[in-house]
C-alpha cells in the first residue's frame, strides 16, 4: 500500500539531492580553495623555514660581498703591575731589593684594505649569488609541495563527505527496503533467506559508511595539518589556471619553470664558482695596510710612549704547498662534474613526472566522463526497474541490486572528479607554475630578496672598483657544454602508440 509513496521519495530524494548539489555550489560563507591556499601560504611551518633557510643562504652572498671592503680591528691591553726587582752585590755595593708599581697600556689601530685577489673574490661572489638563486628555487619547489597538499587536501575533505551523503541516502533507502522485506517475511510473502540477504546488503552499506567516516578523518587531520585551521563548509574547487593542452608544452614548460631542474642548474654554477676560487689560490693577491700604534717605551715609566704610523702595500705569492691547492682544485672540478650529472638527473626527473602526471591527469578525465555517463544510464535503470517491480516485472531484490550499482557508479563518479582535480594539481607543480601569485590574486606574496636588501645595507661604495679590478684578470672555468640528447629532450612514449583506440559506444 505505501510502496508508491515511498518509491516517488527515493526518486524525489535523488532529484533533490543533484539539486541540492546545484544550489550548494557556492555557499555563502564556505571556504574556498583560494582561502585555505591563502592562508597555507602565510602560516604553513614547513613553507616559513624554508624561507627561514633562504635568508640564512642569502647571508653567504652578504659574506662574500664584504671580502671586497676593509678589515677594521682595534686591539689594546692594559694592566697594574709590580715588580720585585733584585740585584746582587757590586764591586762597591751591597746587595739591593727594589719594588717597581706602574700601569701598563698598549693600543694597535689597523685598516686592511684588499685590491685584487687573482678573481678569488669575484669567484666567491659569484658562486654565492648561484647559491642564492638556487636556494630561492628550492623555495618555489616547497612552495609548489605545499600549494600541492593544500589542493589535495582539500578535495579529498570534500570527495569524504560527498561520499558519507551518498552512503547516507543509500542506507536511508536500504533500510526502508529491509523494513519492507522484513514485514513480507512476517506475512510469508518471502522466506528468511530473502530477509537475510536484503540485511546483508544494509549492513554491507553501512559497513561503506563507517569506512568513509574514518577515512574523513584523517582527511579531517591531512587539512589541518598543512592549512592550519579544520575544514568548514567548503565551497567547490576553481577551475585551475595554465593547463596545458599538450604534453609538449607541459615539457616546454618543465624545461623553463620546473624548480628542481632551476636549482640543479644553479648549483653547478655555484660549483664552477668554486673552482674558479680554487684555481685563484695560485695567483698573487695585493692588499694596503694601514696600522698605527701606541706602546711604552719602557716598563713602569709613565708618559713615556713610541707612536708609531705605517702605511703598506702587501704582496702576496704563493710558491709551493705540496700539492695542497692543486688537490683543491681537482676536487673543486669533480664536485662540478657532479653538479653538472645532476642537471641532466633532475631533467630526467621532471620528464618522468610530466609523463606520469599527463597520464594520470588524461585518465582521471576520461574515467570521469565515462563514469558520469554511467551514473546517467544506472539512474534510467533505477527508475525503469522501480516501474517495473510495481508490476511485478522485477523482484525487489533486482531493485535493490540495481540502486546499488546505482550509489556505487555515484561514489566513482566523485573519486574520478576528485582524481582528476589532483592529477591538474600535480601536473602544474611538475611544470613549475603551481605558485600562490597565480592562484590567488592580491595575497601578499614573500620577497625573496627583502631581507638580502637589508643586509647589504653596509656595503662601502668603493666595492664596486675592486670587484672591477679583481676581475680584470684571473681563472675563468666554461660553461659546460650543451648534454647530449637523452632523457631531457626525448618525448616520453604514453602508452602503446601503434594500438588503435577503441570506439566509444553510447
Amino acid at each position: 500500500m505505501n510502496a508508491e509513496p515511498r518509491r516517488w521519495g527515493r526518486r524525489g530524494g535523488v532529484a533533490l539531492l543533484a539539486l541540492a548539489c546545484a544550489l550548494s555550489a557556492a555557499p555563502a560563507g564556505a571556504t574556498t580553495l583560494m582561502d585555505a591556499i591563502r592562508l597555507a601560504y602565510q602560516t604553513n611551518p614547513t613553507l616559513r623555514a624554508q624561507r627561514a633557510e633562504l635568508a640564512a643562504v642569502g647571508e653567504g652572498y652578504v659574506q662574500a660581498r664584504a671580502n671586497l671592503g676593509p678589515q677594521v680591528n682595534l686591539n689594546g691591553q692594559g694592566g697594574y703591575s709590580i715588580a720585585r726587582v733584585q740585584a746582587g752585590p757590586g764591586l762597591f755595593t751591597p746587595p739591593s731589593d727594589t719594588t717597581y708599581r706602574g700601569t701598563t697600556g698598549m693600543g694597535d689601530f689597523s685598516i686592511v684594505q684588499p685590491i685584487f685577489t687573482f678573481g678569488a673574490d669575484k669567484a666567491q661572489i659569484r658562486g654565492a649569488q648561484a647559491d642564492v638563486l638556487s636556494g630561492r628555487e628550492d623555495l618555489r619547489r616547497v612552495e609548489s609541495e605545499t600549494l600541492q597538499k593544500v589542493i589535495v587536501a582539500y578535495v579529498d575533505v570534500r570527495r569524504d563527505r560527498q561520499i558519507m551523503t551518498i552512503l547516507r541516502d543509500e542506507i536511508d533507502h536500504l533500510t526502508h527496503e529491509f523494513e519492507e522485506t522484513q514485514a513480507k517475511g512476517e506475512l510469508g510473502q518471502l522466506t528468511r533467506t530473502d530477509v537475510a540477504e536484503a540485511q546483508a546488503r544494509l549492513l554491507a552499506a553501512e559497513s561503506q559508511l563507517e569506512a568513509a567516516r574514518g577515512r574523513l578523518t584523517s582527511s579531517n587531520a591531512a587539512y589541518l595539518a598543512v592549512v592550519g585551521e579544520n575544514p568548514d563548509e567548503l565551497a567547490p574547487e576553481p577551475d585551475l589556471p595554465g593547463m596545458p593542452a599538450t604534453i609538449d608544452q607541459a615539457l616546454a614548460a618543465a624545461e623553463h619553470n620546473n624548480p628542481q631542474l632551476r636549482s640543479a642548474m644553479e648549483a653547478e654554477k655555484a660549483a664552477r664558482e668554486k673552482v674558479n676560487a680554487a684555481k685563484a689560490a695560485y695567483g698573487p693577491t695585493i692588499g694596503l695596510r694601514f696600522d698605527a700604534g701606541v706602546s711604552p717605551v719602557e716598563p713602569y715609566i709613565p708618559g713615556l710612549y713610541d707612536r708609531n704610523i705605517t702605511v703598506e702595500a702587501v704582496v702576496s705569492q704563493p710558491i709551493f704547498t705540496s700539492g695542497m691547492r692543486g688537490s683543491k682544485v681537482r676536487e673543486a672540478a669533480d664536485r662540478d662534474s657532479e653538479a653538472l650529472i645532476g642537471i641532466e638527473a633532475a631533467r630526467r626527473q621532471a620528464v618522468q613526472t610530466i609523463a606520469q602526471a599527463w597520464g594520470a591527469w588524461t585518465t582521471a578525465r576520461d574515467s570521469e566522463a565515462l563514469t558520469a555517463r554511467q551514473v546517467e544510464a544506472e539512474s534510467v535503470a533505477v527508475e525503469g526497474n522501480e516501474v517495473e517491480e510495481r508490476v511485478g516485472r522485477r523482484s525487489i531484490f533486482e531493485l535493490v541490486n540495481i540502486e546499488l550499482d546505482f550509489a556505487n557508479a555515484r561514489v566513482q563518479l566523485v573519486e574520478s572528479r576528485h582524481d582528476e582535480y589532483a592529477a591538474r594539481a600535480a601536473l602544474l607543480a611538475a611544470m613549475g607554475v603551481l605558485e600562490a601569485r597565480f592562484l590567488t590574486p592580491g595575497v601578499d606574496i614573500y620577497d625573496p630578496t627583502a631581507s638580502l636588501k637589508k643586509a647589504q645595507r653596509g656595503a662601502v661604495p668603493w666595492e664596486g672598483a675592486i670587484q672591477t679590478i679583481d676581475s680584470a684578470v684571473g681563472p675563468h672555468t666554461p660553461p659546460p657544454r650543451a648534454i647530449s640528447p637523452g632523457a631531457g629532450s626525448t618525448h616520453p612514449i604514453l602508452g602503446d602508440p601503434t594500438a588503435a583506440a577503441a570506439p566509444i559506444s553510447r
